[in-house]
């Protein structure tokens, strides 16, 4: 196969479809950006350094979110804080004024709500709309006469995708990876009302085989049914779900804000029980759990029974695999290798402004012991037949800040513990404190918070965060974290400390045009030895006639280690064409990196298909380019399309291993169909 030539026609077709449509729909030029703005993806796009996994479940979960928003007469307290760019005084004072002065007559009321500015409001839009304030159910009301009823309210949704590289992996080449290169995926969803809710979705990554004698059909499947608001039963799941209580320290496998340029925002978001959905294929849990709520008390209860993917012999788990992928003789060799038994609970109690809640687990790994091979760094890691955490955490909200904090507790007597500070001296000052504590011998499988190693373990850090808006145009950011190491870490071979600061300074001169600059130091020690790294960002954003976006981008990085210093830079410019039909929205971006080592590389965030996260690491000498379509062809009928290429212009072969490319030129190409009923 001719792969250059393949290259060469399928741009040449893309960018052939992507004229037509232009031309097609060029008289409508300066009509006005539809309701349902993508502000909230330049909010994300700000706070990514660099890529995440949890980024990519938050992206999706929020993608999910704007097709189904919430109706602000009706909405609660835990649908608000799936919003990541809400804090808890925004939450609070939402509530009130809905509580107040509701029913809410438009979605202008917004700006009358003490504390959320406009450009806060600016995010929420896309999220939520003003319905009815109390919905007869004729349904429920009626549901023995006629319980085929319940489909004549229902939404569904059916969506197909894949992607595929064009040029040729070397994983195929040599018959490594034992499927086709294509990603397939599928997702059916159905919500009635938001009081059931069931879905099934499944999907085979790149390499990975449909149907052979490891294989048959997808490697991924996903299924949860959502049962909510009956009487005391606030919500009852069955299938795939995830976790989240307290500040993380016994569970959180949803999204953690952790330190990113919304500086006061630290807090983990008290989700509770979230159906998965994603195609994240190792943090979640697959059994039935359920909320009871009465009065000030929601008890929640789960168990979750899952074979996850391991390294493992008879009696031992050495290490858990969460890549996901099955590519490889060797990964099916992996391939749900452990039954992980997880059985908890949490109890929350909540009154005017104070909380206190108590969380409690126990896993167990099928009878197998886990015990990683001995490092000196991992000597105090998670062994054991099984394990088991509690934590105990509280909150206190005034209109002034608030206090909200956790500590909790493994079977060894271990202790782990953070607390959150917030105050608003001024209507224009927000300032945070946060103090943790992470025992290097405390351990907690499924724990995420505050942290600078991404564990909770072996860290003691003092973080302070301040916000300031100035002259209502003007913001200026900044966060301060210390952090000591006490034991050693992986490429670390002693006890150590490091610093990390981040100033960031925001002009919002007009609705249209917004500019910040971002400024963040970090000293930390990598084989014994400190480094100094230095990262300078600039972004604009402006908006021609509410129909055309123009985002432009430039990154600045310095890299000290040893007295050596090394340097990195790149430019991006993107454009987003929105016309007032809403038949099509068209994107486009362009990027040019010289980086010099993995060390320098640059991180950046580029629009891709509905619920698919894209975020490039610039890394070489090179030139990124992209196109993505959205394509409404028919009311229930929605096409995506994207065309995403590198080229280099330092090597001949891309990447390593079975990822291996022979040239200087990497291509991808999506397609997303999305089918509404």
């Amino acid at each position: 196969m001719n792969y250059e030539l393949g290259v060469r026609t399928m741009k040449t077709m893309f960018l052939g479809v992507l004229i037509f449509v232009f031309l097609w729909n060029s008289m409508d030029i300066f009509a006005q950006i539809d309701q349902h703005n993508s502000e909230w993806m330049h909010y994300l796009e700000e706070r990514m350094e660099e890529e995440d996994e949890s980024f990519a479940d938050l992206y999706e979960e929020l993608s999910n979110l704007v097709e189904n928003p919430y109706n602000l007469q009706t909405v609660s307290k835990e649908e608000l804080e799936k919003l990541p760019f809400l804090t808890a005084l925004q939450i609070e004072n939402l509530l009130y004024y809905i509580y107040k002065y509701g029913p809410l007559v438009d979605i202008y009321e917004l700006k009358n709500v003490e504390d959320l500015d406009l450009q806060t409001i600016t995010y929420l839009l896309p999220f939520v709309y003003v319905g009815e304030a109390k919905t007869t159910d004729p349904v429920i009301a009626g549901l023995t006469r006629n319980p085929l009823s319940v489909l004549q309210y229902s939404k569904q949704e059916l969506m197909l995708r894949t992607n595929f590289t064009v040029q040729e992996k070397a994983g195929y080449t040599d018959k490594k990876y034992l499927g086709d290169p294509y990603y397939l995926g599928f997702r059916y969803g159905f919500n009635y009302r938001d009081k059931i809710q069931w879905g099934i979705s499944g999907e085979k990554d790149p390499g990975e085989p449909v149907w052979n004698a490891y294989n048959k059909g997808f490697d991924y499947y996903t299924f949860n049914l959502t049962l909510k608001d009956a009487g005391v039963l606030e919500a009852l799941h069955f299938g795939n779900y995830r976790l989240s209580f307290g500040q993380g320290l016994v569970m959180n496998t949803n999204f953690s804000m952790g330190k990113t340029s919304d500086v006061v925002n630290i807090n983990q978001k008290n989700a509770g029980i979230q159906r998965h959905v994603s195609t994240n294929e190792s943090q979640y849990f697959s059994g039935t759990a359920g909320t009871l709520h009465k009065n000030n008390v929601r008890l929640s209860l789960f168990y979750s029974n899952r074979n996850q993917d391991a390294t493992v012999d008879d009696t031992t788990v050495y290490t858990f695999k969460t890549d996901g992928y099955h590519r490889t003789y060797g990964d099916w060799q992996k391939r749900e290798t452990v039954c992980v038994e997880m059985i908890g609970s949490n109890v929350q109690w909540q009154k005017d402004r104070f909380s206190v809640g108590l969380t409690g687990i126990r896993y167990s790994f099928g009878g197998k012991a886990l015990n990683p091979d001995w490092k000196p760094y991992n000597v105090f890691y998670l062994r054991g037949k099984e394990h088991f955490n509690t934590g105990l955490n509280y909150g206190y909200q005034t209109k002034k800040g608030s206090l909200q904090g956790e500590t909790a507790m493994d079977n060894s007597g271990k202790i782990a513990s953070i607390h959150n500070l917030l105050l608003k001296p001024a209507s224009f000052i927000d300032w945070a404190f946060s103090f943790r504590y992470y025992d290097k011998q405390y351990n907690a499988l499924y724990g995420k918070s505050l942290s600078e190693s991404g564990t909770i373990q072996n860290e003691t850090g003092l973080y302070s965060g301040m916000k300031i808006r100035m002259f209502r145009q003007w913001e200026l950011s900044a966060y301060l974290d210390y952090f000591i190491f006490p034991w050693l870490k992986y490429g670390i071979d002693t006890p150590s400390s490091g610093k990390d600061v981040l100033v960031q300074l925001k002009y919002n001169l007009r609705p249209d045009l917004q500019m910040n600059l971002r400024y963040k130091w970090k000293e930390k020690y990598t084989d014994s030895a400190p480094y100094e790294q230095h990262r300078w960002r600039y972004q604009l954003n402006y908006t021609l006639h509410n129909v055309l976006k123009f985002h432009t981008q430039a990154d600045y990085t310095i890299y000290k280690e040893q007295g050596k210093t090394q340097q990195a830079w790149s430019g991006a410019q993107s454009v987003s064409y929105i016309p007032a039909s809403a038949k099509f929205q068209l994107d486009g971006g362009l990027a040019y990196f010289h980086t010099g080592d993995w060390n320098t590389r640059i991180s950046a965030y580029e629009k891709n298909i509905l619920y698919a996260f894209s975020f490039p690491t610039y890394y070489g000498h090179g030139l990124r380019y992209y196109a993505v379509l959205k394509w409404k062809m028919a009311k229930p009928l929605t096409v995506y399309l994207k065309c995403g290429s590198t080229h280099y212009f330092d090597r001949t072969v891309i990447s390593s291993g079975p990822e291996a490319i022979q040239g200087k030129e990497k291509t991808d190409v999506y397609c997303l169909i999305k089918y509404n009923f």
